[in-house]
């Protein structure tokens, strides 16, 4: 307010002093052409009093009675060599300062706008610096950071309201989230218990079991277990990374020492499918980022091209390494996606139309979770040559945090 006070001060001033100009310069040209008229005058009596001393009083006489004159005096002027361009017989300085003086008062008007426009910028640029610095501090948690006394506005004050409520439910959000993901960790251990429990008899009924039906269903009901704690333990990971709170390392690995531990729990299931498996182009490429996680994250990409590769197919794993990015491609021989799946792939609990009946939707959607906290996207397609392929990218900047 205090600068916007001054700017109009500025503009106020130099229209003042531009007037003054404006009242200065036609006193000036008005007394000098008076000056010229009188000394003009007074020149042409001196004349004809001195060579006609006699003959002045009817000469003034009839000057003041002005009738006739103007026409024979042109004609006088004329032959003497004074023409009707002014400058013939008025000094030159005079017709110098007719254009001299209203070009310096155009001068000043125009330098007076000038510095108010200019002094206008000056101020705009220092409010919005100011409301930036101003935003800055508030989203820093400084509440109760206000505006200088004289430079507040109710711009300032509306932001600040603005701002401060968006932050508080951006917390309050925050806040939700940890309890979800709190209680969603005290459910999951209350689960696992009594999964436990069932693993348990299980183990005590098989040794009673006295038919082969009967081994049968233990059997299932075991893999039914293991399905549920997997399942408990995904749902536990992803509200941890929806709420913030998933603690991930930021550290060097080598990614081809992280792609092999990725594919270790499968290594028996390929085996038995006769699954050729193989990685091209990750030798001496390193990453920023958490082993576990990304080992976890590619782990479950990798089961999903193993539950779709037929037997005696192959999956391949291919690494690029750029200034930007590092690209890795995995790409299964297996009858690729459905049109129609291919936008909801990494959807929660979305199981696409080649999903296996124990599926539960849920490893595509942690895979792209972890992917991204680590600075990274996923992206899933149908090759040209056939199968499913899978393409990441972890882009070499420092991951940011939520």
């Amino acid at each position: 307010m205090k600068d916007k006070k001054q700017g109009n001060r500025v503009l106020t001033y130099g229209i003042a002093f531009s007037i003054c100009l404006c009242a200065l310069a036609g006193s000036a040209v008005l007394y000098l052409s008076e000056t010229f008229i009188r000394n003009g005058i007074a020149d042409m009596a001196g004349a004809v009093g001195t060579v006609a001393p006699e003959q002045l009083g009817d000469v003034m006489h009839l000057y003041k009675a002005g009738d006739g004159l103007r026409d024979a005096g042109v004609e006088i002027l004329g032959q003497y060599g004074y023409g009707r361009d002014i400058y013939s017989f008025i000094p030159a300085w005079f017709g110098a300062a007719a254009y001299a003086v209203p070009f310096c008062i155009i001068l000043a008007m125009f330098l007076s706008f000038g510095f108010y426009w200019r002094t206008k910028a000056w101020e705009t640029e220092k409010r919005a610096a100011a409301l930036s610095g101003y935003l800055d501090r508030i989203m820093e948690g400084q509440y109760d950071t206000l505006m200088q006394d004289g430079t507040g506005s109710a711009l300032e004050d509306s932001i600040y309201k603005a701002v401060v409520l968006l932050r508080e439910e951006r917390e309050q959000a925050q806040k939700a989230k940890k309890n979800l993901a709190d209680n969603m960790a005290d459910l999951s251990h209350q689960l696992k218990t009594p999964a436990a429990s069932i693993g348990l008899t299980l183990s005590l009924l098989k040794k009673k079991a006295l038919d082969e039906q009967g081994m049968d269903d233990i059997k299932r009901m075991e893999g039914q277990v293991i399905h549920l704690r997997q399942l408990v333990g995904f749902i536990l990971t992803l509200s941890k990374l929806d709420a913030g709170v998933l603690a991930l390392e930021e550290k060097e690995f080598d990614l081809e020492e992280m792609l092999v531990d990725a594919v270790q729990p499968f290594v028996r299931q390929m085996e038995e499918k006769g699954i050729c498996f193989g990685i091209q182009g990750a030798d001496g490429i390193l990453l920023i980022g958490d082993f576990g996680w990304c080992s976890e994250a590619f782990g479950n990409i990798i089961k999903n091209c193993m539950e779709h590769t037929p037997e005696q197919g192959n999956i391949s794993i291919s690494c690029q390494d750029n200034p930007i990015n590092t690209e890795i491609v995995i790409q299964d021989s297996g009858g690729g996606f459905d049109e129609a799946d291919i936008p909801h792939l990494f959807e929660r609990f979305y199981r696409g139309a080649g999903s296996s009946k124990d599926s539960a939707g849920i490893g595509l959607a942690l895979s792209k979770s972890i992917i991204e906290k680590e600075n990274g996207t996923v992206t899933a397609e149908n090759a040209e040559t056939g199968g499913a392929r899978f393409r990441i990218k972890f882009y070499h900047c420092h991951r940011i945090s939520t």
